[in-house]
C-alpha cells in the first residue's frame, strides 16, 4: 500500500469554532418575533471529530486496536446461604481487544473511534435533515466508506463485543480504518477537490482580514451592529419544501439585499457617509435563508449622526428612536415593502451566542474577537453546505475604495 496522502487543513481552533457556529445556526430556528426553537437536526459539531479522525488515520499505517488471546473478565450473579445476591468474577479464555499503544497516534485514533458511536444524526443515513447536507470532500469520502462498511451496523458497544460476522467490534474498526486508507490513496483527485471546495472560503477570510484592518486603520474605533434580516415572514423549509420554492425565496432575499445596499449609500443621515459592512446569507434547515448583516461604523461619524438625530427629535418634540431599530425599520419598509422583519444581535442573545462582539471596538482584544467571529461567516461553506444551494455569492463586503455617494432620491424614506 502506498503512503496515505496529506490534505490541507483548517486550524483546529478555527474548525471547532466554525462547527459550533454552524450547529447553532443550522439546528435552530429563530422566528421573526425572536423566539428560538431547537431543531432535531444533524450534530454539525461532530464534523470536527470526523476531520480529526481522517487526519489521524493518515498519520500512521498501524491499526488502532490489537487483538490478543487471554482471559476475558466476566461476572455472574450468585446467592449466598442467606439468599443475598452478589456478583462473582468469572473469566473466560478467548480473544480480547485493546488499544494499540505502539504509536501514540493510534491511541488518539482509537479514542475517537470509540467516542463516535452512532449517537449523532450525521451518522444516520435515514435522518431527513442529514440527507440535505453536502460535506467537504474528505468527510464525504469517509461517510461514503462508513455507510458501505459493516461498522455502520455495529456501533455503540464494547470493543470486545462480537459483531454479526463473529469478529470483535475492534476488528471491524481496524478493517474500516484500513479500507478508508486504501480509498484515500486511490482517490487521486482529492487534493484538487479539496482545493476547489475551500478556495472561496479561504479567499473570503483573507479579504475579510484585509478589510477589517483597513477600517481599523482608517477610523481607529469602530461601532459594530449585527442584524438578522428576513425578506418575508413565511419562508420555504430547506428540508420539506420543493427546490423551486427554496430557490425562489433565496432569489427574493438577494433582490432585497441589493436594494437595501443601494438605498444605504443614499442615506448618510442614517448610515454615515462611509459605512463599512459585511454580509452573509446563511440557512436554517427549517427556517430558510436569512441575511446576516454586520454594520461597521466609524465611531466618531456615528456619534455625529446620533447627535444630529437627537437635536432633530428635540426640535420636533418626539422620542429618539434607537439607531438599530431605525435601520431595521428601513430594511422592512424600503427593501421588503413591509413584508420582512429584523432581529437585533445586541438585543437577542440566542442569535449569535455570548462570544459575538457588539458595540464599540477600540482595543486589540475586541478587534481580534471581531475578526474571529466574522470569520465564521466567511468560512461557513468550508465545512458543510446544503444539497440544494444554487450558485452565487453567500458572503461579501464592499471594495476597499468606497463608491461616491449619489444625491438622495426624491421621496426617499425618512425615519419618523
Amino acid at each position: 500500500m502506498n503512503s496515505p496522502k496529506r490534505i490541507a487543513s483548517l486550524e483546529p481552533h478555527t474548525l471547532s469554532g466554525l462547527a459550533q457556529y454552524l450547529d447553532h445556526n443550522l439546528n435552530c430556528h429563530v422566528d421573526a418575533d425572536g423566539r428560538k426553537r431547537i431543531l432535531n437536526g444533524p450534530e454539525i459539531g461532530l464534523l470536527v471529530q470526523l476531520d480529526r479522525l481522517i487526519r489521524l488515520a493518515l498519520e500512521t499505517s498501524f491499526a488502532p486496536f490489537v487483538i490478543r488471546h487471554g482471559v476475558r473478565p466476566g461476572w455472574v450473579t450468585e446467592r449466598d446461604a442467606y439468599g443475598r445476591t452478589r456478583n462473582v468474577g468469572l473469566g473466560s479464555y478467548g480473544r480480547k481487544a485493546g488499544v494499540n499503544s505502539f504509536y501514540p497516534v493510534t491511541q488518539d485514533l482509537a479514542g475517537l473511534l470509540t467516542r463516535i458511536r452512532g449517537s449523532s444524526t450525521i451518522l444516520d443515513a435515514s435522518n431527513e435533515a442529514a440527507r440535505q447536507l453536502v460535506h467537504a470532500p474528505h468527510i464525504r469520502l469517509l461517510l461514503d466508506v462508513f455507510f458501505q462498511h459493516p461498522i455502520c451496523c455495529c456501533l455503540g458497544s464494547s470493543i470486545d463485543t462480537p459483531a454479526d460476522d463473529g469478529r470483535l467490534l475492534a476488528e471491524v474498526y481496524n478493517d474500516f480504518i484500513a479500507q478508508f486508507r486504501q480509498v484515500m490513496v486511490s482517490r487521486k483527485l482529492l487534493r484538487r477537490e479539496m482545493h476547489n471546495w475551500n478556495l472561496g472560503s479561504f479567499e473570503n477570510v483573507a479579504n475579510l482580514s484585509s478589510y477589517l484592518d483597513h477600517l481599523c486603520a482608517k477610523h481607529g474605533s469602530l461601532t459594530v451592529l449585527h442584524l438578522r434580516l428576513f425578506h418575508a415572514k413565511d419562508r420555504a423549509s430547506l428540508i420539506t419544501a420543493p427546490v423551486e420554492e427554496q430557490h425562489r425565496d433565496l432569489k427574493a432575499l438577494r433582490a432585497c439585499r441589493a436594494k437595501f445596499f443601494d438605498r444605504m449609500r443614499r442615506k448618510p443621515a442614517l448610515f454615515t457617509d462611509d459605512p463599512g459592512y459585511v454580509w452573509a446569507i446563511l440557512p436554517s434547515l427549517e427556517g430558510g435563508y436569512d441575511l446576516h448583516l454586520t454594520l461597521l461604523f466609524s465611531t466618531v461619524a456615528l456619534r455625529r449622526v446620533l447627535d444630529d438625530k437627537k437635536v432633530e427629535a428635540e426640535q420636533l418634540g418626539v422620542a429618539l428612536q434607537d439607531h438599530a431599530d431605525w435601520i431595521g425599520a428601513y430594511w422592512v419598509q424600503m427593501a421588503t415593502g413591509g413584508q420582512g422583519s429584523y432581529l437585533r444581535g445586541d438585543a437577542n442573545a440566542v442569535l449569535y451566542g455570548p462570544d459575538w462582539v457588539h458595540g464599540e471596538v477600540d482595543d486589540h482584544t475586541r478587534f481580534g474577537k471581531l475578526k474571529e467571529t466574522l470569520g465564521h461567516l466567511a468560512m461557513r461553506r468550508a465545512l458543510v453546505r446544503l444539497k440544494n444551494e444554487p450558485p452565487g455569492q453567500y458572503f461579501h463586503m464592499p471594495d476597499l475604495e468606497p463608491r461616491s455617494t449619489p444625491r438622495p432620491a426624491r421621496g426617499d424614506w425618512k425615519p419618523g
